[in-house]
């Protein structure tokens, strides 16, 4: 009986389900533009509504350039790591400057999302190829339709990329769409054996976005389970030389293979790091994923003279002080500071909760980046943590794993749509410039 390949699946089918997702919920965005003037009253434009906030910040930073140390702005802004930057200025030179920014900032935004979840689902696709033996019995697996697998795996991930909630993020001048491309893109060329060139998209996620130099967490994680499985194949292909092995089935090969991946000790680490140091493609991957985040701090240090401006000058947004991590979810979650941040904090929780969800799913890396980029905000407030959980990306997969192992297709229709519809409620929040999502 011949396996099932999901790998082998036609790119031009997942590229056209992910396309018609994407047009509907780009649809679904004009009309509530609509929906929201017909409301309020109001005559704004798709391009005005959809760019409050920060989406101006970076507005003028694409036209003007970083503020000047002498500015009198408190909230400079140095805050705004400069990639995403870069990306549009070029575009808005290869339009003659005639386009408008923040259409250019949109553009931009919603390529890198449609990218990302492009490559996203492809290392969805390869995983579960590996796991499909896993959940389903021969049988099912040889009745499962290309078609059919391929269409319900893309409805769930292309709703979950482009119609979530928060999502909207996704296609405002803001850098949520470029970093999640970044990481989606990070996994996939780990997930290849790739290191270097994911090392490169990590570099490219920290010059988006701080926490992108987070993403080494990830890689060392990746490099320590494929030395752990390249120690185990050897250990089994030494064990099936062995005369005495040579006697028994297959399956006391895997579990010897099991019982050398589950073993950790220090003298394993220390083989583990003696790899890596005698690995040139290994570390150089790992010192390429801060690089992003090491030259914007040079620029600052010739442009402001603080090598950590975009960190001192958060001081202009959280002046709260509270013990960090434990002191803020304890805070936001007891109701001892503004409602929606009582909402953020218990959101936090539950996606703690999820993350050990991805452990226990053996989505290690993964992980371990979203417990890591979800820490550090919460060092100093839970201002703005969902969308910052949400453009970690790592958060999407885990719901999207809980949501695929649903067998029943209605339930998961039911839960697409109830998303779907809490989207549109908070992107007229966003029409409305409402502080919940601040």
């Amino acid at each position: 009986m011949q396996k099932v390949d999901i790998r082998k699946s036609s790119n031009y089918k997942i590229f056209m389900y992910l396309l018609a997702i994407f047009i509907l919920s780009r649809l679904m965005m004009a009309i509530m533009v609509l929906v929201y003037n017909s409301i309020m009253g109001t005559n704004h434009s798709f391009a005005y509504l959809m760019n409050p906030w920060d989406a101006k910040r970076y507005q003028f930073i694409i036209e003007n350039g970083y503020t000047y140390p002498l500015d009198t702005d408190p909230q400079a802004n140095w805050a705004f790591f400069p990639l995403y930057v870069i990306v549009c200025q070029l575009v808005q030179l290869l339009t003659f400057w005639k386009l408008d920014t923040f259409w250019v900032g949109m553009i931009v935004s919603n390529i890198c999302i449609f990218v990302g979840a492009f490559f996203g689902l492809k290392y969805i696709f390869n995983r579960n190829n590996n796991d499909l033996y896993n959940e389903y019995s021969s049988a099912q697996v040889h009745n499962i339709s290309d078609s059919d697998y391929i269409s319900k795996n893309t409805i769930i991930w292309g709703s979950l990329l482009f119609a979530a909630p928060y999502m909207f993020y996704c296609s405002s001048t803001y850098t949520e769409a470029m970093f999640i491309m970044f990481i989606a893109l990070f996994f996939y060329f780990c997930q290849q054996k790739k290191y270097v060139v994911a090392g490169i998209m990590s570099a490219a996620a920290s010059a988006t976005r701080i926490v992108g130099c987070m993403l080494v967490f990830a890689l060392i994680v990746e490099l320590y389970l494929d030395f752990v499985k390249s120690k185990a194949i050897s250990s089994t292909k030494f064990t099936f030389a062995s005369k005495s092995i040579l006697k028994s089935n297959s399956s006391s090969a895997l579990k010897s293979k099991d019982t050398a991946s589950s073993k950790l000790s220090f003298y394993e680490i220390k083989k583990f790091l003696y790899q890596i140091f005698t690995t040139p493609k290994h570390l150089i991957a790992i010192l390429l994923c801060p690089l992003g985040t090491f030259l914007y701090m040079t620029f600052l240090r010739f442009f402001c003279g603080d090598v950590f401006a975009f960190k001192h000058v958060q001081i202009a947004w959280r002046e709260d002080s509270y013990i960090p991590v434990i002191g803020v979810l304890w805070k936001a979650c007891t109701g001892q500071i503004e409602p929606r941040y009582t909402y953020m904090g218990w959101f936090c929780i539950g996606v703690f909760v999820v993350y050990g969800y991805m452990i226990y799913r053996k989505y290690y890396s993964m992980a371990v980046f979203g417990i890591v980029s979800l820490l550090i905000p919460l060092t100093s407030h839970v201002m703005s943590t969902c969308r910052f959980i949400v453009g970690s990306y790592v958060f999407l997969v885990g719901i999207y794993d809980l949501i695929n192992k649903i067998k029943n297709k209605f339930l998961i229709c039911i839960i697409i749509m109830t998303l779907a519809l809490i989207e549109l409620y908070l992107l007229f929040l966003w029409y409305n410039s409402d502080c919940w999502l601040m």
